[in-house]
């Protein structure tokens, strides 16, 4: 019996053995989750464009539009495979030019691949499904935290550094992320390598040829010492080689050269003194180095990163007081210097908010009063006369993204060369809240010839979009001549009304003064006195004027041509004039720029039922702008704006959830008029011939000027804009 006891106790031992490990993994069999989103939108615009679903980019063949109605599809896998190893996915189309007229790309008519005909078997209108994210994330339990291998935003990082990855790559960018703690938790730490996106992460928004090995690779760490006070630091390094193209044995492989290098350095502190004192810093230096050999094409002022080998330095400081007074007033201020040659090609392009202030509005983000839709170069795409109406965000780098938006998404401007404080205070009590601002903001890109006069004015620095329109280019962080400073008040209010389910009353008002000199020494004038003796004696290219010793700003700015009109009374010879076709750029005062900006609006909101929100606003913008007289017209890349500018806007928009589904809607009417004043004289006007009238869709004879080299009118006459725009979206989980 004892034996036999013993034999069954072994057995049900093994199976024990067996079953155990069996039962652990039937424990943990993986589980996958499978969700989604389907994201429907609706565009509507007098413009008319039709060239894809989104209201701005300037991406090549993509083109812009406001009409239209598309649909995204988002699948999201989850699979938890065992407590330590979870895997996600994410499968997405694309608006592009999906529209739902196109049959899926079964609309193709012609050969012009535009407006969603591309045809079925081109990506922009096929309504294709591509994988967007994958991600396995282990949680070992040792060693580290966690490690992610695969698709990331890594917006864990530092916005000044390495930022979040903005909302159209987000999961399209790979990386290896591990993160750790020690300490109890006291000190923590995320270390990652990300392979670098080919499409904008290098000199003139590349990587060059060979790719594959290009990454980024990013190292941060936070000590805290106690609730009151914590230290960190972050370090990131880029790498962008090419093959080179000496070594021709292949025998032992192939040797990489550099094509692009980036290091950007951070260490910040925090002091929490109590829970009304909050006190943060930061400093970061970074080395920025271009191969600076023109021939191999790097240097060019379409790029998101200057020429050459630079380094400088960025250096924050935030203070926020939490009601100290226990009054209901609080206040937040910021004391900031953004290097001109401070350069991280990882820094955030949009997504994140590195500044205090509001900036510049995007409302004339674009077109320019010529009416060069986004405001220069011709560019087919565009935002309209309505421009931006979300919130702006200020980013450290000039590769500012506002690519595949819409007009109710935030305008991202750089910040690059700004440096300033901002204050602002907060105030609420009850119903009632109150902000506002004061912004005074100097430059460390006022300087003149780029701050080096003994060099020649190459093409090292980016100038994509030029320093035009009321609000500037976007881009626009660097100017040849610069000496400007920018004031900003703000002021805006909320108050809910104890009527119903409570009326929401909120209004702003915004002033924005902003000065800039450019030019301020005649050594840097183009041409000698007199190269220009007016009436009907051409100029004389010849007399060119030198800053220094072989030097001079003439390959940059251009003398006017002679051109002849007829006046009023064609048939009377004597009416005729011969003269300049923009007034010669002889004097430092043709090129001073000053702006004076004033917005309010007010607007209220009202919960008609449980599901459906609805506000109604108006908004008014004035803008009264001296962009440089006529004569700055010899700089090529420069768009006419000076005049006063008047612009109102009335918005609708709702918002409605239900059980799962959620819409949202918003409506706009954006009228004004824009008179010109093109301060300067010593040109003759002119009228529009059929043919500038067919070229810019005027009538003929209207009043204006010409710039002869580039095809340009710069039209005389009072005009009025209007535009209508819609946006409608239902966004619905599964």
């Amino acid at each position: 019996m004892k034996m036999k006891s013993m034999r069954k106790g072994a057995v049900a031992l093994t199976a024990a053995a067996t079953l155990l490990p069996a039962a652990s993994m039937a424990q943990e069999a993986p589980k996958l989750q499978i969700g989604g989103t389907t994201y429907t939108k609706w565009l509507y615009g007098n413009s008319r464009e039709q060239g894809s679903l989104y209201n701005f980019t300037t991406i090549p063949g993509e083109t812009a539009g406001d009409n239209g109605i598309g649909t995204e599809l988002e699948l999201l896998l989850n699979a938890k495979i065992s407590s330590a190893v979870e895997v996600r996915g994410r499968i997405h189309s694309r608006f592009s030019q999906n529209f739902w007229t196109n049959g899926g790309g079964w609309g193709k008519t012609g050969d012009n691949c535009t407006s969603g005909n591309c045809g079925e078997f081109d990506n922009r209108s096929s309504q294709y499904i591509k994988l967007r994210g994958l991600a396995v994330t282990l949680t070992p339990g040792y060693l580290v935290d966690s490690a992610t291998i695969g698709a990331n935003d890594f917006g864990q990082f530092d916005p000044f550094v390495l930022g979040r990855i903005r909302y159209i790559d987000r999961d399209n960018v790979y990386g290896v992320l591990a993160q750790g703690s020690a300490l109890e938790r006291k000190l923590t730490w995320d270390v990652a390598g990300i392979s670098l996106p080919r499409l904008w992460a290098g000199p003139r928004f590349s990587t060059g040829t060979f790719h594959v090995t290009d990454a980024a690779y990013v190292a941060q760490t936070k000590y805290t010492f106690s609730d009151m006070f914590d230290v960190g630091g972050i370090f990131q390094y880029t790498n962008d080689s090419e093959l080179n193209p000496t070594d021709t044995n292949l025998d032992d492989g192939r040797e990489l050269f550099p094509r692009y290098r980036n290091g950007v350095g951070g260490l910040k502190a925090g002091f929490h003194l109590d829970s009304k004192v909050d006190v943060k810093g930061a400093f970061y230096r970074s080395y920025s180095h271009v191969d600076a050999d023109p021939k191999k094409g790097l240097i060019d002022r379409y790029s998101p990163v200057p020429g050459g080998r630079l380094m400088d330095n960025t250096m924050m400081l935030d203070v926020a007081l939490s009601d100290p007074l226990d009054v209901g007033l609080s206040l937040n201020a910021q004391l900031f210097s953004i290097g001109a040659n401070y350069v991280s090609i990882m820094a955030a392009r949009r997504e994140s908010d590195v500044l205090l202030t509001e900036g510049h509005d995007g409302v004339f983000g674009g077109p320019g009063p010529a009416n060069d839709r986004s405001g220069q170069w011709g560019d087919p795409n565009y935002i309209g006369y309505g421009g931006w109406t979300g919130e702006t965000q200020q980013v450290a780098t000039v590769n500012a993204d506002n690519e595949f938006t819409d007009f109710d998404e935030p305008f991202a401007e750089t910040v690059i060369g700004w440096k300033g404080a901002t204050f602002n205070p907060v105030f609420s009590t009850g119903a009632l809240e109150l902000s506002g601002e004061y912004s005074y903001i100097t430059y460390n890109t006022n300087w003149q010839a780029y701050g080096d006069d003994s060099k020649p004015l190459d093409n090292r620095y980016p100038m994509m979009d030029g320093d035009v329109g009321v609000g500037h280019g976007y881009r626009s962080a660097y100017q040849p001549f610069q000496d400007k400073s920018t004031q900003i008040l703000v002021a805006k209010g909320r108050y809910v009304l104890d009527f119903g389910r409570g009326i929401d009353v909120f209004g702003k008002v915004k002033y924005i003064y902003e000065n800039d000199k450019r030019m301020n020494n005649a050594k840097y004038l183009p041409y000698q006195s007199g190269a220009c003796p007016g009436g009907e004696v051409a100029c004389n290219n010849d007399m060119v004027n030198e800053y220094s010793p072989g030097n001079s700003t003439s390959g940059m700015y251009s003398n006017p041509k002679l051109v002849s009109v007829g006046q009023d009374t064609p048939d009377d010879p004597s009416d005729d004039k011969t003269g300049y076709n923009f007034k010669p750029f002889d004097s430092i005062d043709d090129d001073d720029r000053e702006l004076k900006y004033t917005s309010f609006s007010l607007g209220a909101g009202y919960q008609l039922t449980d599901d459906l929100y609805m506000s109604l606003s108006y908004a008014k913008f004035l803008a009264d702008l001296k962009d440089g007289t006529t004569a700055f017209r010899a700089y090529g890349s420069h768009q006419m704006a000076s005049g006063q500018h008047d612009k109102n806007l009335v918005s609708l928009k709702a918002k409605y959830i239900l059980a799962g589904v959620e819409f949202g809607a918003e409506a706009g009417y954006a009228f004004g008029t824009f008179s010109p004043d093109y301060y300067g004289e010593g040109f003759v006007m002119q009228k529009a011939t059929e043919q500038i009238a067919k070229d810019r869709k005027i009538t003929v004879g209207t009043k204006g000027f010409t710039a002869t080299d580039y095809g340009d009118w710069y039209n005389l006459e009072n005009r009025a804009f209007q535009q209508m725009r819609m946006k409608v979206f239902m966004k619905a989980q599964f």
